[in-house]
């Protein structure tokens, strides 16, 4: 199958195993946000869905050096063919996954709710993503020597990539204890790993916010895999808590959501200490900000400000705990 614009009816078709008569394409993600290009290819002809979506190598040199320095494309792609049949939660139908290049066609979510990320998730739509998250943890609690291999970079990329822009942004932020200590965190990321690859290292979605969600209800789906890793079970459930929810909410249903992750995950069999989890909590919360920074590195100072404050509000909450474990790291 070709990409867009080559692509034709046929090579659809032959995609899709139906007859496309026609059909018409809507650039839907290429800018802020957006590792790749996105596009919603509208159906007509038998045998089809009604739109499916495309997925291919953005058009942002910037962003093609991000990709490529991530391993994201391979990342996703790799999900979609070995995975994501074996992973407990709801992701896009692939109809197809190329083999020599970064193409995906995929079912399209357009008909589920979309969730505010400024107003934050309700408590009910926050229970469903931490109990799908649980759900997906368990199912990947031990890795095959395969992704085990295929994802062990993870980490590593991030925490080289931090001190090249957080700093900056750090500097633009009114001076606090949670900006002095990731001015820190910042500038020694890299040494800050042994702590991360010494906890319980599950397969994790590593982007798991609204962005990359539809909730409906007790149904969540999740896509965008070009992030996925192993890394500690605290992870995402940090990343989704401190992106997700305003600060307020989070305080107050913090203990709540961690309780519910821990019951769901026991429930599946596995065995994993709620102290425990909640130390790899509180230990991912720093590298939460990496998004803040990103996005006020691009430019969307609102939004990106949004996301500083509600990092920062979490670090904050938690800084005896944080300052106790990474002090005793440098």
């Amino acid at each position: 199958m070709r990409s867009i614009p080559q692509i034709d009816t046929d090579d659809l078709s032959q995609a899709l195993g139906g007859l496309v008569e026609s059909f018409q394409v809507e650039s839907i993600g290429s800018g802020e946000g957006y590792m790749s290009d996105l596009y919603r290819i509208t159906l007509q002809g038998r045998a089809l869905p009604d739109s499916v979506i495309l997925k291919q190598p953005s058009g942002d040199p910037e962003k093609l050096a991000l990709a490529s320095r991530f391993n994201s494309y391979g990342r996703e792609q790799y999900f979609y063919r070995e995975l994501s049949e074996y992973s407990a939660i709801r992701t896009p139908r692939c109809y197809f996954n190329a083999d020599h290049q970064f193409l995906l066609l995929l079912e399209d979510a357009g008909l589920w709710p979309v969730i505010d990320v400024t107003s934050g998730a309700s408590f009910a739509q926050a229970t469903t993503a931490v109990t799908h998250l649980a759900r997906l943890h368990a199912s990947h609690w031990t890795c095959s020597p395969d992704a085990a291999a295929h994802f062990s970079s993870g980490f590593e990329a991030a925490a080289l990539d931090m001190s090249s822009f957080v700093i900056d942004r750090l500097g633009e932020l009114p001076q606090s204890s949670p900006v002095q200590f990731m001015n820190q965190y910042a500038s020694q990321s890299i040494n800050y790993l042994p702590l991360f690859l010494a906890q319980k290292q599950v397969f994790s979605h590593m982007d798991f916010r609204l962005d990359n969600m539809r909730i409906d209800g007790d149904d969540l789906m999740l896509f965008d895999w070009g992030e996925c890793s192993l890394a500690a079970p605290g992870f995402d459930l940090a990343y989704f808590l401190i992106t997700s929810l305003t600060t307020r909410n989070r305080r107050t249903w913090e203990g709540t959501l961690l309780d519910t992750y821990h019951r769901v995950l026991t429930a599946n069999g596995i065995q994993y200490d709620r102290d425990e989890l909640f130390n790899s909590y509180r230990l991912a919360l720093p590298p939460g900000f990496y998004l803040a920074a990103l996005v006020l590195t691009r430019g969307h100072q609102d939004y990106g400000m949004t996301l500083a404050q509600r990092s920062l509000g979490a670090i904050d909450d938690h800084l005896p705990f944080i300052l106790k474990q990474f002090g005793n790291t440098s």
